[in-house]
């Protein structure tokens, strides 16, 4: 019996869309034909035509729903909006989105939501992406706070604090014949010989000061936005935090997101604006390793394996390690400097 489901509405959900991320297989069931046709439309590269055995299973409940029970704040520190509440229940878990009011659920395997799912389809999507990544976890990889690329099928990983630029530089690298991995979520697991990276099916989410930048991109803003934008500061168009979805594959064309490669280089973004020149060192492993806190990421709420209420600290350092051991690492410092971090990224993969 699916305990967690007791706390969601008991409604019929013939929309149905099978994915398949790599040889993760989801299948998403829902009650509103919109919320199937938007995360087809969503995901249109991952479509199958059946889920095989083991599948993650997700359902989503567009409509209103009445939270039941008491609720913990996850604060986030250093004063932080807070984002969700927990409530540890039999069987799993229920996280309630502050901001939204959608409810979600986790039980090995299930997760579930319902809300207003039109509206915040991110939160959709989402919900989807943990549970890809949570069946990976098993498996013995770890999350990567970082963007990624690929050049025939080797992957060069960028990490930095946020605002460094870690989707700025993927998409200035896509702009240069790269294939784009993932936008801020990198999953992990070090092999012999080789270290598998693999994204998230998720299209990267950018501010304007990004899209003003690259003419194809350009096109997503109103001419409105163009000329607005064309006023501010590079420093200021840095600081933007209005960010928009952009689908690669529409842009730049079919087979422009590549899910998975093996990872050669690791690059942590260190650099600032009209912070002198642009500047590369070469980190030995122990020290790239010194730098956890900068790129470790985890799925938080949503991996019911680990406390609801834990701190974000690193349980598999050996994982990491192990990764680290088979890659070169390398600190960008100094300056921004997009055309030369291509250069180096260029180098990096052609060895």
């Amino acid at each position: 019996m699916r305990e967690v489901a007791e706390y969601f509405a008991r409604v019929e959900t013939p929309y149905t869309l099978a994915l398949e991320f790599g040889d993760v297989p989801v299948a998403v069931r829902t009650n509103h034909a919109e919320v199937q046709s938007r995360l087809r439309r969503y995901f249109s590269p991952f479509v199958t035509n059946g889920v095989r055995d083991g599948r993650t299973e997700v359902t989503l409940l567009h409509g209103s729903v009445e939270p039941r029970g008491c609720f913990l704040d996850l604060e986030r520190g250093s004063g932080k909006r807070v984002k969700e509440a927990i409530q540890e229940v039999p069987g799993g878990r229920l996280i309630l989105k502050r901001s939204t009011g959608v409810l979600m659920g986790l039980e090995p395997g299930y997760a579930y939501a319902q809300g207003d799912l039109l509206t915040n389809l991110n939160q959709a999507v989402n919900l989807i992406n943990a549970g890809y990544a949570k069946a990976l976890l098993r498996r013995g990889h770890v999350l990567f706070h970082a963007s990624a690329v690929t050049r025939d099928g080797r992957a060069a990983v960028l990490a930095g604090a946020p605002g460094a630029g870690k989707s700025s530089s993927a998409l200035h690298l896509v702009e240069d014949g790269f294939r784009f991995l993932s936008n801020d979520r990198v999953l992990a697991q070090a092999g012999p010989g080789r270290v598998e990276a693999l994204g998230y099916p998720k299209q990267p989410r950018v501010n304007p000061g990004t899209l003003v930048r690259h003419p194809r991109l350009a096109a997503l803003l109103t001419p409105e936005d163009r000329n607005s934008l064309a006023m501010l500061s590079p420093e200021e168009l840095w600081l933007l935090e209005r960010k928009c979805d952009v689908d690669l594959d529409a842009i730049y064309g079919s087979g422009t997101v590549e899910l998975s490669g093996s990872m050669k280089c690791f690059i942590l973004l260190k650099w600032r604006l009209k912070s002198g020149a642009f500047a590369v060192r070469r980190l030995r492993p122990p020290e790239a390793l010194l730098e956890l806190p900068l790129y470790y990421k985890d799925l938080g709420a949503f991996d019911l394996d680990r406390p609801s209420t834990a701190l974000g600290t690193a349980s598999t350092l050996s994982s990491y390690a192990a990764i680290l051991d088979q890659v070169d690492t390398f600190e960008v410092s100094g300056g921004v400097d997009f055309p030369s971090l291509v250069s180096l990224v260029g180098k990096e993969l052609t060895k």
